[in-house]
């Protein structure tokens, strides 16, 4: 299964700076399945986040706000579960 811009950064994220992490998931089939269900738990949270956050914006300002609270409901989303604590060495590396 293709992995979405999610799923893609989260993987380029580990690999870069998670790579005894990444190892520790096992085959590099295993990686992927983990790889695939955090992508898809990634969107589902963004989604879900959007939403709620969006119920909070004035009605009438809400399709003007979409694109804003979706990008801070993944920034929310990713500072949890995909920029994770970079492990020691890997901190100079750039992605």
């Amino acid at each position: 299964m293709q992995l979405s811009r999610h799923g893609r950064l989260a993987k380029e994220y580990w690999q870069t700076y998670r790579p005894q992490g990444l190892e520790g998931l096992g085959t590099p089939e295993e990686q992927q399945a983990f790889f695939v269900r955090l992508d898809h738990r990634l969107t589902e949270r963004i989604g879900s986040l959007a939403q709620e956050m969006l119920q909070e914006v004035p009605a009438d300002e809400r399709a003007m706000a979409r694109s804003a609270v979706r990008a801070q409901a993944q920034e929310l989303v990713y500072a949890e579960e995909v920029f994770l604590e970079k492990e020691e060495g890997t901190e100079h590396r750039e992605m």
